[in-house]
C-alpha cells in the first residue's frame, strides 16, 4: 500500500480561515476557485462588505481593519450566495450561521491537570 500526501499550496502570509492580528485587525483567506469575487459580510452593528483580493489558484485573501473577536460574518460569493466559513473556528449559530472570528491567545490556566488515567479511558472502533 502506497501512502499519498495532498499539499495545497499557501499564499503567504496568510492562511486559510480568518486569523486574528491583535490590532482590531484580521486576515482572510478562503479557497474559492469558482467565484469570481468574495467578499466578507461583517454583520450585527458593525454590517459592512469588505471585498477580497483575488490571487492565483483560487484564493481570495485580505485584511479587514477595525474588527475584533467575537465580530461575525458571512462571505459572499458573486455577490450573491452567503455561506459561513468552511475554515471556520466557532459556529455560535451551527453549521448554516455565520462565522466568528475568535482570538486564539489564550490564557491557559489548567496546568495541573494531567488527564485521566488509562484505565478509565473507553475505546470504540468503528469500521464503515
Amino acid at each position: 500500500m502506497t501512502s499519498l500526501t495532498l499539499q495545497l499550496p499557501q499564499t503567504q502570509p496568510f492562511k486559510l480561515g480568518t486569523h486574528y492580528l491583535g490590532d482590531r485587525s484580521c486576515s482572510f483567506q478562503v479557497w474559492a476557485p469558482n467565484a469570481r469575487a468574495v467578499e466578507v459580510h461583517l454583520i450585527g452593528p458593525d454590517n459592512r462588505l469588505i471585498r477580497l483580493e483575488s490571487t492565483d489558484k483560487g484564493y481570495h485573501q485580505g485584511r479587514v481593519e477595525e474588527i475584533e473577536p467575537g465580530a461575525r460574518y458571512y462571505l459572499k460569493l458573486d455577490g450573491k450566495m452567503e455561506r459561513p466559513d468552511p475554515a471556520s473556528r466557532f459556529q455560535p449559530e451551527g453549521v448554516h450561521g455565520p462565522s466568528e472570528v475568535t482570538d486564539p491567545d489564550f490564557n491557559w490556566n489548567d496546568s495541573n491537570w494531567f488527564g485521566l488515567p488509562l484505565r478509565d479511558y473507553i475505546i470504540y472502533e468503528l469500521h464503515v
